[in-house]
């Protein structure tokens, strides 16, 4: 997946960090903890069966007081790529020891499938963080 899905994601976060739980509250997650901040960042990692090519996700830390509560990872995808989803538990093991909190990685799909394919990475093991695909048809239709 080319970078520019989730560049345009942090873009419309960094200027409205509540879009993040709009697109969380279209997931099948439980509901997220009190929070009173919300911070946005952007994560890269590059994977060593492929040191050229730069991952990049997007971040948001909900925080209360200054306490980190969860961390929403967001991951575009418009087709089925297991070389993308195996990045995914890199995310969230490099967010969780980096935010020391629970990390919930939210994979936006542009259809059915898509979604059906990203579930099957949900179990991913006890790390305290799991996968949730959303259908996102009205974002990345005509992609």
């Amino acid at each position: 997946m080319s970078i520019e899905y989730n560049e345009l994601l942090a873009m419309l976060m960094e200027t409205r960090p509540e879009f993040a739980t709009e697109l969380y509250n279209w997931t099948d997650g439980p509901d997220l903890p009190d929070y009173d901040a919300i911070t946005v960042s952007r994560r890269t990692i590059t994977l060593p069966e492929q040191p050229n090519r730069l991952r990049v996700c997007v971040a948001a830390a909900y925080s209360k007081g200054e306490e980190r509560v969860v961390a929403l990872l967001f991951d575009a995808v418009l087709q089925p790529d297991p070389a993308q989803a195996e990045s995914w538990l890199r995310f969230m093991t490099d967010a969780q020891r980096a935010m020391s909190c629970m990390v919930v990685f939210v994979v936006l799909c542009r259809d059915a499938k898509t979604a059906d394919w990203a579930l099957t990475y949900s179990a991913v093991g006890d790390i305290g963080c799991y996968v949730l695909p959303v259908v996102i048809p009205s974002l990345l239709a005509n992609a």
